[in-house]
């Protein structure tokens, strides 16, 4: 009785571990769309609201999902209170706080850096191809963990079913 309570047990985890492995890329492809819808709305603010770069954060906070809210609110704070800091190393700063609560990937973690660089330019042309650029990045990276997904779904879900009848193989 013992070792089938220990069977189900190691089962129900092994299971467990592929669903959370499951969530997580979900996850990751969430929050890359967020990141590009983000990208989006930084567009066209850029093109049509002509506000100064902490308030038009601050704008565009509320508009945005958790973390990129935070992201946002705490980009605007160190920019106002460091007016005369480059604005690039601000936005590192704010973006490196909340790191661990992003879920992105580190190519699509580094496109997320180079907004800091989008909003250091004068020109706003160079500022919107260089948004264009960062906006085609994001949707490739989509558009391939899309396509990954379902083959990494089943490769995990094999994986982890495997190692737990293994489990109780070596247990029984």
């Amino acid at each position: 009785m013992l070792k089938l309570a220990g069977c189900i047990c190691i089962l129900l985890a092994s299971c467990g571990m592929a669903y959370s492995l499951v969530t997580g890329l979900r996850k990751q492809i969430s929050q890359t769309e967020a990141l590009l819808d983000f990208f989006t709305a930084m567009e066209g603010e850029i093109t049509y609201s002509r506000c100064p770069l902490p308030e038009l954060l601050l704008h565009l906070s509320r508009h945005q999902p958790q973390p990129y809210q935070e992201i946002l609110v705490q980009g605007s704070r160190k920019m106002e209170d460091n007016s005369e800091a480059d604005i690039p190393v601000l936005w590192k700063d704010a973006c490196a706080q909340y790191r661990p609560q992003l879920a992105l990937a580190d190519d699509d973690y580094g496109v997320l850096l180079r907004m800091g660089e989008i909003f250091a330019y004068d020109s706003m042309e160079a500022s919107l191809q260089l948004l264009a650029l960062c906006r085609k990045k994001l949707a490739a990276s989509i558009e391939s963990r899309s396509a990954e997904f379902a083959g990494r779904r089943k490769l995990y879900c094999c994986l982890c079913g495997m190692a737990g009848l293994f489990a109780i193989i070596i247990l029984l």
